[in-house]
């Protein structure tokens, strides 16, 4: 009976030897798991999350009777400026409104014309702001709605 007691100790002391290995091979991942999630600096910053001043939805009537209807939004710097720039809202979108009424469904009918577009309203806006005496806010126009229909 000392020959399977003695396999019986080597079989256990194997497991006891697999499972310590186990237990380490945890205790080291979970220890670098840690230290990356914890301790260690992230190394790049997060991206900022733009800032948007939304304006209500325009159809109009353009030039020669063609029709648009769209909605966009103004990229602006920080949320301080949507609430600077939150009651002039109304004021920008009639300008958008009254310079759309001069185009034509030719005008707006080419590949960049929203690029064009938005680059006008974002000049044109600017330069209101500039008259009413507060800094130019205004980096970007994001389209989030188009329909021109002919």
């Amino acid at each position: 009976m000392s020959a399977a007691t003695a396999q019986s100790d080597s079989n256990r002391s194997v497991w006891t030897l697999i499972l310590a290995g186990a237990a380490l091979i945890a205790l080291l991942a979970l220890a670098a798991w840690s230290w990356q999630k914890f301790v260690q600096a992230p190394s790049e910053q997060s991206r900022p999350v733009p800032i948007y001043l939304s304006i209500n939805k325009i159809e109009t009537k353009m030039s020669d009777g063609s029709v648009l209807a769209f909605k966009f939004g103004l990229q602006l710097q920080d949320a301080k400026d949507q609430k600077a720039l939150g009651p002039y809202a109304p004021a920008f979108r009639t300008m958008v409104e009254t310079m759309t009424t001069e185009l034509s469904y030719e005008d707006l009918s080419r590949p960049d014309s929203m690029t064009e577009m938005g680059g006008y309203i974002q000049y044109t806006l600017n330069d209101y702001l500039t008259q009413q005496g507060l800094p130019q806010r205004i980096q970007g126009v994001l389209f989030e709605d188009w329909l021109l229909l002919m």
